[in-house]
């Protein structure tokens, strides 16, 4: 498991109080509240569901007339910053998982 930096536990939980799925955050906040334990996987598809979510929600914002170029270039920044996380909770997704006995 890949440990996650304060600035990725943030942009989770900022794409989790956006996505208005109750259960999720309360997944999120429980795994949260002890960040060393491993990453499960649902709490992994939370996030990553979150992130996508707030991703669409940047790009729409940035095709809009009323942000400057400063803003958007930020927001690009920003979406830059989400894809590279959502590539990091992707990989511990998929890595294989040890067989036992």
């Amino acid at each position: 498991m890949s440990v996650l930096s304060p600035t990725a536990m943030r942009f989770i939980a900022l794409a989790l109080n956006h996505s208005g799925e109750p259960r999720q955050r309360i997944a999120w906040d429980t795994w949260a509240g002890d960040p060393d334990q491993p990453l499960p996987a649902y709490v992994t598809q939370v996030a990553l569901h979150a992130l996508s979510g707030l991703a669409l929600r940047i790009e729409e914002r940035i095709a809009s007339d009323a942000v400057d170029a400063a803003e958007a270039a930020q927001m690009e920044n920003d979406l830059g910053y989400i894809v590279d996380l959502e590539e990091v909770l992707l990989a511990d997704l998929n890595k294989p998982v040890p067989a036992y006995g």
